[in-house]
């Protein structure tokens, strides 16, 4: 099994030592074709950089068209949202304008109203105060009539009298007679001026 092993080792490494030979070139040929490569690499180069710089023209071109295009978009969305905030600013001025007017005439009415109030409140009391006036002077002159009568009554009942007035004597006199006389005792009894007579033997 060792030697199984160790056969196997000996033909692999043998293997790996195999060189394959490679044909002679000269100096002349290898400058020669490093040259060649050279000029190739530069071709190449010239050729990426055409590209790059063109696909660079091509990408700048195309991000100066669409920046022209968001510019000429955002410039027109500018003047729309201008133009309405200018059309909302007037219809704002115009509604605020129209509510001072109101306002305006709404308190013109109102202190129109209160002036027409204020002089009706007046004439109300100047009225006031003029019936007030009216009902003094109208008691004292017609008031004045009838003290000058109730005087004259007192003075023909004589109230004052320290026997009593004239009626009172008269009533007196009346019940004085009222037990001699039967007419006189039922009118006064009916009239309530006579008490119940002690009835006579």
């Amino acid at each position: 099994m060792i030697w199984l092993l160790l056969f196997i080792v000996v033909l692999v490494s043998g293997s790996a030592f195999a060189v394959e030979v490679a044909p002679r070139i000269s100096d002349r040929e290898i400058v020669d074709r490093l040259i060649r490569l050279e000029e190739g690499q530069r071709s190449m180069q010239r050729q990426m950089d055409d590209r790059f710089s063109a696909m660079q023209k091509q990408m700048d071109n195309r991000f100066s068209a669409m920046e022209r295009q968001v510019d000429n978009r955002f410039s027109a969305m500018e003047r729309q949202v201008d133009d309405r905030f200018s059309a909302m600013e007037k219809q704002v001025d115009n509604r605020f304008s129209a509510m001072e007017k109101r306002m305006e005439l709404m308190e013109q009415w109102i202190s129109e109203r209160m002036e027409a109030q204020w002089h009706l409140t007046l004439v109300l009391i100047a009225a006031i105060l003029g019936l007030v006036g009216f009902v003094v002077w109208d008691r004292s002159t017609a008031l004045k009539p009838l003290e000058r009568r109730f005087d004259r009554i007192a003075d023909d009942l004589e109230l004052e009298s320290p026997g009593g007035s004239k009626l009172t004597r008269l009533v007196g006199a009346l019940r004085e007679l009222a037990p001699e006389d039967r007419r006189l005792a039922d009118v006064l009894r009916r009239f309530s001026l006579l008490k119940d007579l002690p009835r006579q033997a």
